[in-house]
């Protein structure tokens, strides 16, 4: 996944560490502090009134809400100067992962809680830096960051809970794998089955869902796994279901959640359209692999339909071009290039051979003379405004077959 300009990966030293190649800005490390401030109250409140087994305090130590306040405050030390120690911090969370095992607390509660602590605080975090006016790239690397602690804290915690003996319920897993499949495979699953898969994970069914094409091989980072977002990373076609809409703040989030870009958001639907939305959004995916649309990290489905649409099917394009082009397509490569590429220019734009001649730097004289060779080679048909749709149709498509991809 592309970082901001500047920035660079991440490493982790011998103890786990986050190394940053050089100290975050002052004035960057002064508006997030700026937010700490009854932020680890604020997480905990919304832990214990969302997760039922954090509702109760258990009383032995630590305390959940002194994990909090010290990975708020290393959080934010970290951040100012990548050389600050976290040992404190790991062993503190060492010992809260083994304390939860004998709290009877499952581990999805915990993952549980994370999320909703990764939530609160990033939900904070963004406010302060809009109102303070932080840039977009500066927003972005804070983004970075956070994952990034974020895994440091859920890596001790969930070590040492499974070092006590206790494993992550399989039926969760598997829950978890139902749930996608009914939802992107035709026919969908019914509105019941769904809500009961839903139910044994917790996770609350919206309306409308967002599916999101990622790479083969991509890593999901555990922080940012938040407790609406499912994820299936395994198999040929990994993705993911995000409730609702992906607006910038998700984006952001999805860009420093995942190792490797480029990754494609698609189309948000209702729960019923969710295969179709997700095999446009593979679809245009594997456009940016090959090359046809620029590979940028995060990529919106949306602006590359009508892509998608004119390279489904280079074979059955080809066989159109050759019966709608008439003579054109039997003339050598080069002038046939020449002349199909003046074709698609005149019919995009409808105008002028000095227009033309402007958009493909030549002489108006030389488009006239190429277009008369072109109503030559197709005819009369040019004049038909059916003919017209689809020779523009067919040389849009040519002009966006993937590279290496066989036409016929």
């Amino acid at each position: 996944m592309s970082l901001p300009v500047g920035q660079s990966v991440p490493a982790r030293g011998g103890d786990g560490a986050i190394a940053r190649p050089e100290p975050a800005p002052p004035e960057l490390v002064e508006v997030l502090r700026s937010g700490l401030p009854g932020l680890a109250e604020e997480i905990y409140t919304a832990v214990r009134a969302t997760v039922p087994d954090f509702a109760v305090a258990d009383g032995g130590p630590p305390s959940p809400e002194r994990v909090v306040r010290e990975a708020m405050r290393s959080y934010v030390a970290r951040f100012a100067d990548p050389a600050e120690p976290l040992d404190g911090l790991l062993e503190l969370l060492h010992s809260f992962g083994r304390k939860e095992v004998t709290g009877n607390r499952s581990l999805e509660s915990l993952h549980a809680a994370i999320h909703i602590a990764f939530d609160t605080s990033w939900h904070r975090i963004t406010e302060v830096c809009v109102r303070n006016k932080v840039s977009g790239a500066d927003l972005a690397r804070v983004a970075e960051f956070q994952m990034a602690f974020m895994d440091q804290i859920i890596d001790p915690i969930v070590e040492a809970y499974l070092d006590q003996g206790r494993n992550a319920p399989v039926d969760l897993v598997h829950s978890r794998r139902l749930l996608m499949r009914s939802l992107s495979t035709r026919p969908v699953a019914s509105r019941e089955t769904v809500d009961h898969l839903a139910g044994r994970l917790g996770w609350n069914v919206p309306e409308t869902a967002t599916p999101v094409a990622v790479r083969r091989g991509t890593r999901w980072r555990p922080a940012a796994a938040r407790s609406d977002v499912l994820a299936a990373l395994g198999g040929t076609a990994p993705w993911l279901l995000v409730p609702g809409g992906v607006d910038e703040a998700r984006r952001a989030l999805l860009g420093a959640a995942l190792d490797r870009g480029p990754v494609v958001v698609g189309l948000t639907v209702p729960l019923g359209e969710i295969p179709d939305a997700l095999r446009w959004a593979r679809g245009v995916l594997a456009l940016a692999e090959d090359g046809v649309i620029v590979p940028a990290p995060l990529i919106r489905a949306e602006d590359h339909l009508l892509d998608l649409w004119l390279t489904c099917d280079p074979p059955l394009v080809e066989e159109i071009a050759r019966r709608r082009l008439g003579g054109l397509a039997g003339l050598p490569d080069g002038k046939r290039r020449a002349l199909t590429e003046t074709l698609l220019v005149w019919l995009e734009q409808w105008s002028t051979a000095a227009d033309v001649g402007r958009r493909l730097h030549l002489h108006p004289q030389t488009v006239r003379y190429r277009l008369r060779q072109i109503r030559k080679e197709v005819g009369g048909r040019l004049d038909d405004p059916e003919t017209r749709f689809v020779l523009e149709a067919v040389l849009k498509a040519r002009r966006r077959t993937p590279p290496g991809r066989p036409a016929s």
